[in-house]
């Protein structure tokens, strides 16, 4: 019998695999720079191909109790299986994240005594974030490939040949199988496909959950988002990031470019995700994904495996003070932003949860210092607490004990944390052409398993974009009241009383084109909104360079090798 699901929040499955038809193949962050949107997304994933052969990085991000973690992934192949880094995703995020500014200028002789704000005329940012326990099955099918255990999980290979079989094995042997699998495990169920299962292993909790990498034979990388459906939120955001040599395309999903217009550019662009969320709607099938960034992989490169990170892992196993171990990490750059929004003047810099867990595990928070304050403070310093702090509160560590053993946990940390980090590093240095593509479906949105492809011939996508605010003061106004016009970097332009007037971005559609990016040529445009958006905002403007309708062959055609 399938066990019920008993998390509320369990993102089920996220990965690469076969195209359900074809042969082919809560991380939550609060950035407080202002020019990055703040984005939840449900599924992060780094792709990579080569000679035939896909490498994927994959965020597992869940909330619920260890037991009920379960995680199940089709596969058109046996894959390799390792660890991989939750700092991976943080800084792909602190390098790609698409912003937004408005860039002021006025005009007239503008009198700044009114508290404007200290705008000034520089530039204002606004935003858019090994084989046992074999099983005998039913008709003497067996369908274990192998298992065997990585980090805190303990994980199988099986074949994909019969659902009951599979689902079977599973149960027998505890694998927590999500309510709902066996409705929408059935497309992935074919001879010659397989599934990889993981679950915690005994002992772990959900904050072990690291990073899995996957590598496996197969042309096209993909989501199995079908089988994602059985735990997916409403309006799930979905992120993608590809390296390859040139620009990556959604090669079976159309492609949305956002109406700018749409933004709310004076109000920081907070609704960024909203923008989004209307567009892809807008879309056949709400079947879409649009590019947030396009352009050279060095924006990565020495952002995970810097020369002379991490310092030297031998002299590191020989500190044996806990409070120079530590002090150690801090100094050679295993700390991370405390968001994801890069080291700011007034942020201190953190230890991330897994490199934390590792080093509470042989150093506890005492339990006299948490009547004190609270855990979390102390953990932004821990540096603090072994050592000066030690030092002058003797009392709030009677009965503390220690097992720091300095070499086993820098194995841990070589094999976690540093390991990890070095190879997703160097991925940036093989491949020259980095692209985010975003997308949010809805559980009953999921009815088609996206696919990713390369056309070099795209051009690139800046992450950053930029407004132009004008304001005109004449003789000696105020600009905080003065008349203003705001040009939207598509060339929409807002004519405001004043500058406090705010924008109604509500009317219009989301979508300024929506098309299909096949693996050469130009897009084939499906709809162009210009003429709509226009009309709505009452003028003749139009956005810079829309791009023309395409013939019925060409759109025929690009549906064909889609096909």
């Amino acid at each position: 019998m399938i066990a019920r699901l008993r998390s509320a929040a369990l993102v089920a499955s996220l990965g690469v695999a076969f195209a359900a038809q074809d042969a082919d193949a809560c991380g939550c962050f609060a950035p407080p720079d202002p020019t990055v949107p703040i984005v939840q997304a449900g599924e992060r994933i780094l792709f990579s191909v080569k000679d035939g052969v896909v490498n994927a990085h994959i965020q597992i991000q869940y909330a619920g109790e260890a037991k009920d973690f379960g995680w199940l992934l089709p596969l058109p192949s046996v894959p390799t299986l390792k660890l991989g880094t939750e700092e991976l995703f943080t800084q792909l995020i602190n390098t790609t994240q698409p912003r937004y500014f408005v860039q002021t200028t006025f005009t007239g002789t503008c009198s700044f005594g009114g508290g404007f704000g200290g705008l000034g005329s520089a530039p204002q940012s606004s935003a858019a974030n090994d084989s046992s326990g074999r099983s005998e099955t039913s008709g003497g099918f067996d369908p274990l490939v192998t298992q065997a255990s990585i980090g805190p999980y303990d994980y199988a290979v099986l074949r994909a040949d019969r659902k009951d079989e599979m689902l079977q094995w599973l149960t027998d042997n505890r694998y927590f199988i999500p309510t709902g699998t066996e409705e929408t495990v059935g497309p992935y169920i074919r001879p010659g496909a397989y599934f990889l299962a993981l679950k915690l292993k005994s002992g772990q909790a959900a904050g072990d959950i690291q990073p899995v990498v996957l590598e496996y034979p197969s042309e096209l990388p993909m989501i199995p988002i079908i089988l994602t459906s059985v735990a997916a939120q409403p309006n799930m955001g979905i992120q993608v990031w590809m390296l390859g040599g040139g620009r990556a395309i959604p090669r079976n999903y159309n492609h949305v470019v956002l109406n700018d217009s749409q933004i709310d550019w004076l109000g920081r662009a907070q609704n960024y995700n909203d923008v989004v969320i209307k567009a892809v709607s807008e879309a056949p099938d709400k079947h879409a994904f649009l590019t947030e960034y396009a352009g050279n992989s060095n924006v990565m490169v020495d952002v995970l495996d810097g020369p002379s990170r991490f310092g030297n892992l031998a002299e590191l196993a020989a500190i044996t003070d806990p409070a120079t171990y530590v002090e150690y990490l801090f100094q050679h750059g295993y700390a991370v932003p405390a968001s994801n929004s890069g080291f700011g003047p007034f942020q201190q810099p953190t230890l991330p949860p897994l490199l934390k867990a590792l080093v509470l595990a042989q150093l506890p928070f005492p339990e006299g210092l948490k009547t004190v304050t609270t855990e979390d403070g102390f953990l932004q310093q821990l540096e603090f607490y072994l050592g000066s702090y030690r030092v002058q509160h003797p009392e709030a560590y009677v009965g503390w004990v220690s097992s720091f053993d300095p070499g086993a946990l820098t194995a841990q940390i070589e094999e976690k944390v540093v390991g990890p980090a070095r190879e997703a590093g160097g991925l940036f240095r093989q491949y020259p052409f980095l692209t985010r593509l975003y997308t949010t479906l809805s559980p009953e949105d999921m009815t088609r398993d996206p696919v990713f492809s390369f056309n070099p011939s795209l051009a690139e996508v800046s992450r950053d974009h930029t407004a132009n605010l004008r304001i005109d003061c004449g003789l000696g106004g105020d600009p905080s009241t003065s008349p203003a016009t705001l040009t939207t970097e598509q060339g929409w332009v807002f004519q405001l009383p004043n500058r406090g007037t705010p924008i109604d971005v509500s009317q219009g559609p989301g979508a300024l084109r929506i098309e299909i990016l096949g693996e050469e040529g130009s897009p084939v445009v499906l709809l162009d909104n210009g003429k709509t958006i226009a009309n709505k905002m009452g003028c003749g403007c139009t956005s810079v360079d829309p791009l023309l309708g395409v013939g019925l062959l060409a759109l025929l055609a690009a549906r064909r090798r889609r096909n």
